[in-house]
């Protein structure tokens, strides 16, 4: 079920791009890009038996002795601002991204040698609102050159690859928020910051014995299910064209 929502969404996507943007007072085409830490993701190793059983106790690390980096993310955006009145006030933006991430199992055995690669593609649709902050608050001045704060939600498609584990598509949410800043004419510059969820990556006996790779566990914080408990933050800079 949660494999057919996030397949769905992509159609519900373009749908939505090739009727509302001739509506829109403002088009804007972004880039994206800044660094992911990692959240909460219940990142574990796992020694499979031969036998295809489930592993034993003591060669199992926990996520407290997995170490994780930071990660490059990159992406573009398709803005579109309301037309009239109070609907300059709010949009909707298509969204796709890729970003990444590299984990490292204890120093001490019995963890593995190897580093985790983890990598994820996205196609987020979200709803935007905003509020101008100069160079009148709270009003927009009429020359297109207004700095605003922003804030927004989505959710779509995003496909999860993990290294020594699985690969799966299924759905993902996140928040954000930021504030964007003229530059010169049509160009402006976004500040912004996210929080984004994503569903496990489970391993099974049967893909293969030996070390494997879950990002899963329990249901903690603002998750909508245990299965959709994998947390990412991204800190972001991008660029956008405003038309």
């Amino acid at each position: 079920m949660r494999n057919l929502a996030a397949l769905v969404t992509p159609a519900m996507l373009a749908l939505w791009l090739g009727s509302s943007a001739p509506a829109a007072a403002e088009i804007m085409l972004g880039l994206t890009g800044g660094l992911v830490i990692p959240g909460d993701q219940d990142l574990v190793f796992q020694e499979y038996p031969e036998d295809g059983g489930f592993p034993a106790t003591d060669r199992v690390i926990g996520q407290k002795d997995v170490d994780e980096s930071l990660g490059p993310l990159v992406g573009a955006t398709v803005t579109a601002w309301g037309d009239w009145s109070f609907l300059r006030y709010f949009a909707l933006q298509l969204e796709p991204m890729y970003w990444s991430m590299q984990a490292k199992g204890a120093p001490s055995p019995p963890a593995p040698r190897f580093t985790v690669h983890e990598q994820r593609v996205a196609v987020f649709f979200s709803a935007l609102a905003r509020l101008p902050v100069y160079p009148e608050p709270g009003r927009f001045s009429g020359t297109g050159r207004d700095s605003f704060a922003y804030l927004g939600a989505g959710l779509g498609p995003v496909h999860s690859s993990v290294s020594h584990g699985a690969s799966s598509w299924d759905l993902g949410y996140q928040l954000l928020a930021g504030v964007s800043i003229p530059v010169v004419s049509k160009l402006r510059v976004r500040l912004e910051g996210r929080y984004i969820l994503t569903a496990d990556v489970d391993t099974i006996s049967r893909d293969s014995p030996g070390w494997r790779v879950d990002t899963s566990g329990f249901r903690r914080g603002f998750t909508p299910n245990r299965y959709t408990d994998t947390q990412f933050i991204p800190l972001l800079v991008g660029v956008d064209w405003r038309f």
